[in-house]
């Protein structure tokens, strides 16, 4: 039997704000619908990864009735149990988000309350008409989950560990390597990506890195470039080439190009959906991805269950509230 899908990562709080055009540099709009919900990379994918879990066992979601896991999984013909490991403070935002860690059912063992710091915090803005998002993000006791505090976590004995950037990069460095050296696959969302949030990884240690577009050009040194889906191979084999040993690059409505050594790079598309907001698709996508990995062994099968799934999310407003139980 193999070990539980570990997601180590951030929580935080969203605020939402939905209006029809995004605010200008110094002007300030009204009208705005507001919406909160629990957030957080880190977060935001542990849950993906619980509620998507139905469906690897259901026949991979509502409207596709075979059945997701491949016989003989890693996962020995069960969906993975799920840890997360992370930072909250001991205030009131802590708490919505603990009651839906309870709700899911997720294994919060490894999850730090500090009393001298708060709950990481986002303010989300959403434009109405195309469901795009900017983000703004206060990491609070995110920035806590150093490699010394992630030090009690089994990273060893997980099946898989799936990894973001947006807590301490000492902390993402360490538990990549501690799982690399043991043997235990990574996957490496490489979000967010600049010279400060830059863990410095090796790439031989990372099994599935999973930029977009904008993240990808800065693993590729181009900073300031955005791949879109014409130039999306040659940037996966790019990444390839650095020492990745496979690349799920997420191209957002054209659904994910996915690429390893020894074959062509392939697009998994995304199903066509009315979007009314992105906010948190990536993470969807990821958390998925990730648990059918673990559960089926098979990339292209958990690919484009992370991509059924991500499409489901941006269907609904918001985070984790726009996840699925499926």
């Amino acid at each position: 039997m193999t070990g539980p899908l570990l997601v180590i990562g951030s929580v935080n709080y969203d605020l939402i704000f939905r209006h029809p055009r995004l605010p200008q540099a110094g002007e300030t709009i009204s009208g705005a619908e507001l919406f909160t919900s629990c957030g957080g990379k880190g977060a935001n994918q542990a849950v993906a990864a619980v509620r998507c879990r139905g469906g690897l066992s259901a026949g991979g979601g509502p409207g596709h009735e075979e059945p997701i896991r491949a016989p003989g999984s890693p996962a020995d013909g069960a969906a993975p149990s799920v840890l997360f490991a992370g930072a909250v403070g001991n205030d009131a935002h802590a708490a919505a988000q603990l009651q839906v860690f309870k709700e899911d059912e997720l294994d919060t063992g490894h999850l730090l309350m500090l009393d001298d710091i708060h709950t990481g915090l986002s303010a989300v803005w959403v434009d109405a008409r195309s469901g795009d998002n900017r983000i703004m993000n206060s990491p609070g006791a995110n920035g806590r989950v150093t490699a010394k505090a992630l030090a009690p976590v089994p990273v060893e004995d997980a099946g898989l560990l799936l990894i973001q950037n947006e807590t301490p990069a000492d902390g993402v460095r360490s538990a990549v390597q501690r799982a690399a050296a043991a043997g235990v696959p990574v996957v490496w969302n490489p979000a967010p990506i600049d010279e400060t949030s830059d863990p410095g990884l090796d790439p031989r240690q990372v099994t599935w890195v999973t930029p977009n577009e904008v993240e990808c050009a800065v693993l590729l040194g181009r900073t300031g470039e955005r791949i879109d889906a014409g130039s999306a191979a040659d940037a996966a084999a790019g990444l390839l080439r650095l020492g990745y040993r496979g690349a799920a690059l997420t191209l957002g409505p054209a659904g994910v190009l996915l690429a390893e050594p020894g074959s062509a790079p392939t697009l998994v598309p995304a199903p066509k959906v009315d979007a009314v907001d992105t906010t948190g698709a990536g993470d969807a996508f990821n958390g998925a991805f990730a648990a059918a990995l673990l559960a089926t062994g098979d990339s292209r099968e958990a690919a484009a269950f992370g991509v059924r799934y991500a499409s489901d999310s941006v269907t609904r407003h918001g985070t984790q509230t726009s996840f699925a139980r499926w």
